[in-house]
């Protein structure tokens, strides 16, 4: 049976797919690959370029950003969105565009029937996007071109570079590693053209690259050798708190609150947590807060409290928490993240506690304006060490605010982000 469509076209049935409709996925990328991509790169870049330069020889440089996330995600905020609005306050002419809302987003991959739906809407919206963007000077594409789909040989990628002398890449994590390359190709996957290794093999097609961290700069040298250092802008996830929003520990209840903030695929994380936390119940008062769009529901000896998460109370959810925890696994995928948590504790000056990984211990100063906590060692200890200290929470966090201002806001790496488009010719 086919998928059937209705009115609203995040409402799928749930008939199963049949492989027709992979089939047809796979030969319309095969016609739009020989229809278009080769014409272009042939002639299409040359055109433009003598175009601009005849026609708007002092126009603003053109800047499109292809988000994969919705607004309503921290990546797109704080890597795109703000980026935007600071970038078109500069001389620059800047549009970005994603594929769907987050509500859409949940539904479409809710199970396996509706998953080739989403496959397929993502790509045919994706590819009106790239084509839309023709002819901007910098194409900047975040993390990805297509979601959850490594079909079709570097299609997109392929078609990217056809169209665009620069094309950024700007990722936020260990994207191979979450992707668990090399990949085993199955028949079915072999028969779509799917890319074992398809986000280390996307790297040659992009000319300029922003890793949110040194160790994702390092990662990217590895993989792909041929990157040139003047070429690459380590941007970290940055955050643009005002001076008067900041954590105040002058009324510290006798309940501490130990706080966690992320997305549900993230979760798991807190279970590291559990058994340390349920033996610290034994001995001090306080409370588990967890921000999320999904409750942390497991059984516990200490009270929880599941907030949903929004972003009007975004900030007042954070105030809310006295000591901010970012544990982590001792894995390849962990440690490719970009920090984020700690940034947005330590930039509302929130004491914070994370796994001493990779840029963890960048951003930490251990016992200077945060905690940091052995990998794949027993937390115990260590909350008993935060809670200990507690008269010295202002402090603490304090210095925190201090080192994210100094490193991790919008107004610390604007310049170095518009310098950095300024010399790309």
């Amino acid at each position: 049976m086919a998928i059937k469509f209705t009115n609203d076209m995040t409402k799928i049935s749930r008939a199963p797919v049949n492989i027709y409709f992979f089939l047809f996925f796979w030969f319309w990328w095969l016609v739009v690959w020989l229809n278009i991509f080769f014409f272009r790169i042939i002639f299409f870049k040359s055109l433009k370029s003598f175009f601009k330069k005849l026609f708007f020889p002092n126009r603003k440089k053109s800047i499109f950003y292809l988000e994969v996330f919705s607004p309503e995600s921290a990546g797109n905020r704080h890597r795109t969105k703000k980026w935007v609005e600071i970038l078109n306050q500069n001389n620059f002419k800047v549009r970005s565009a994603y594929v769907f809302e987050y509500r859409e987003y949940l539904q479409l991959t809710s199970s396996e029937n509706t998953m080739p739906f989403f496959l397929m809407s993502f790509m045919w919206i994706r590819f009106w996007q790239i084509m839309r963007s023709s002819f901007c000077d910098v194409i900047v594409v975040r993390r990805e071109l297509l979601m959850f789909n490594d079909y079709g040989n570097l299609f997109f990628e392929k078609l990217l570079a056809s169209l665009h002398s620069v094309r950024v890449l700007d990722f936020d994590d260990d994207i191979s590693a979450a992707k668990r390359e090399p990949k085993t190709i199955s028949s079915f996957g072999k028969m779509l053209l799917e890319h074992p290794k398809k986000f280390s093999a996307s790297l040659k097609h992009y000319t300029h690259f922003f890793p949110a961290t040194n160790y994702l700069r390092d990662l990217l040298k590895q993989s792909f050798p041929s990157a040139k250092d003047e070429n690459i802008l380590v941007l970290p996830t940055c955050v643009d708190y005002n001076s008067s929003q900041k954590k105040n520990y002058n009324s510290l209840s006798d309940e501490i609150v130990i706080g966690w903030v992320g997305a549900r695929n993230n979760l798991g994380n807190l279970h590291l947590v559990v058994n340390a936390l349920n033996w610290l119940s034994s001995k001090y008062k306080f409370r588990l807060r967890v921000v999320c769009d999904a409750p942390f529901a497991v059984p516990v000896l200490f009270p929880v409290e599941s907030i949903r998460w929004s972003e009007k109370f975004e900030i007042e959810n954070l105030l809310s928490i006295d000591i901010g925890i970012m544990p982590l696994e001792n894995s390849l995928e962990q440690k490719g993240k970009a920090a984020f948590k700690l940034i947005q504790y330590m930039g509302l000056g929130i004491v914070s506690m994370a796994t001493a990984l990779t840029v963890n211990t960048e951003v930490i100063d251990d016992g200077v304006n945060g905690f940091l906590v052995s990998p794949d060692a027993d937390w115990n200890a260590y909350f008993e060490k935060v809670f200990q200290q507690r008269n010295q929470f202002a402090e603490i966090g304090a210095r925190a605010k201090t080192k994210i201002e100094m490193n991790s806001s919008f107004a610390a790496n604007q310049q170095r982000l518009l310098n950095f488009f300024q010399s790309i010719k």
